[in-house]
């Protein structure tokens, strides 16, 4: 293995751990703690990515409900990609009861932030619903303020 080969596999190695993205491995707690500060603060960016961490239990601990509730947070803020993610958690049940009507509503409202993964599942749900179901969404979405 060459010099520089070596040191490139060092250098992803690294970045891997400091980011977190090893399941269990958290390369700095204080990163942890902050984050959770950030979200509990109303930082809708922290609670998607506190919501993510959550979900695939990157911080050490898999918490499905405790992740919806915090993508919640963040998509209530208009997050577009905590909105896409709660379209996926309840197009498949996940953390919360399968709901069709509610997975479109979010994948529509992120696809209005030029979310393409959000349109076309969108899309593909609302192959699904009757006209009067997707009156119901757009009527909804047409209310739907964020929270701050």
């Amino acid at each position: 293995m060459t010099k520089t080969r070596r040191w490139s596999l060092m250098a992803a190695a690294v970045t891997i751990v400091l980011c977190g993205w090893v399941p269990g491995v958290l390369a700095d707690p204080s990163s942890d703690h902050q984050l959770q500060v950030l979200a509990g603060q109303g930082d809708a960016n922290a609670q998607w990515m506190l919501g993510q961490a959550l979900l695939t239990g990157s911080l050490g601990t898999r918490d499905e409900g405790e992740a919806v509730r915090w993508l919640q947070r963040a998509a209530d803020q208009g997050h577009a990609l905590a909105q896409r993610d709660l379209g996926l958690l309840y197009e498949q049940g996940q953390g919360v009861t399968q709901d069709r009507l509610e997975a479109f509503f979010w994948y529509s409202m992120a696809s209005r932030q030029d979310s393409g993964r959000a349109r076309l599942r969108r899309d593909a749900l609302a192959e699904t619903l009757t006209p009067d179901q997707r009156e119901v969404i757009v009527a909804r979405m047409k209310a739907w303020r964020p929270k701050r």
